[in-house]
């Protein structure tokens, strides 16, 4: 019997220390559900990839952009003398085809077109927009279509004037950027420059005060001189 008693009370002890099944998957439950926390946290602390920068404006197509290949006709233009301007050379040559009347500017002529020229003066003094047109320079800032133009025998029209214009080089700058590793080198030495040239003024600022003191010190011994003569 002592026996018996002895092998039910330590079969009752290891169930007693035994854990239930709840807890082991209420503890499983909590170990996924932190997992699950701390993930959702790792994403949130993320920084998101920012956006390039859009500029508000953008630059609007020309009416020569817009028609494309167009006929004269078809653009609106009109004219009796037909006008190709010419930009570059070899297979890089770009030609837009255009109508002028006689006597019609050039200037007017080239912005109708869609022809950028770059002007200067507008007096047609500098050069900045000398072309090129059959063999003779002009200047289409202030030139015309020439009013003396013969007319041919077999077609009945003008010879198309062909006005070669200089290139342009067109230098793009971002305008998403505010700053570059040159604007700071640059800024830099201007703040160097500017912090010598506070000094070297207080220095020549300093000079002149002690002159004008040294000055004005010798003036007072003068004066004071001047009253001991006339007292004696």
């Amino acid at each position: 019997r002592s026996l018996i008693l002895a092998a039910v009370l330590l079969a009752i002890n290891c169930n007693a220390f035994t854990t239930p099944p709840t807890s082991q998957s209420s503890k499983s439950c909590i170990s996924t559900s932190l997992c699950m926390s701390t993930t959702t946290e790792n994403e949130k602390k993320k920084p998101k990839k920012k956006e390039r920068y859009v500029p508000k404006w953008k630059k609007k197509a020309t009416l020569a952009e817009e028609s494309g290949s167009l006929s004269i006709e078809e653009k609106g233009l009109k004219g009796a003398v037909p006008i190709t301007f010419q930009q570059g050379k070899g297979e890089k040559a770009t030609f837009i085809e255009t109508a002028a009347m006689p006597g019609q500017p050039l200037k007017l002529v080239a912005s109708q077109a869609g022809q950028f020229i770059k002007y200067g003066c507008g007096k047609g003094e500098c050069g900045t927009c000398e072309s090129l047109c059959n063999g003779k320079y002009l200047r289409p800032c202030i030139d015309s279509v020439p009013t003396d133009l013969e007319i041919d025998s077999e077609t009945g029209e003008y010879e198309t004037m062909v006005i070669q214009v200089k290139g342009t080089r067109a230098k793009v700058i971002s305008s998403g950027k505010f700053y570059s590793v040159k604007s700071i080198f640059i800024g830099f030495w201007n703040n160097l420059l500017g912090m010598g040239g506070l000094v070297r003024d207080k220095r020549a600022a300093k000079k002149n005060w002690q002159e004008r003191m040294s000055k004005e010190d010798e003036i007072l011994r003068l004066t004071q001189e001047k009253k001991k003569k006339n007292w004696q």
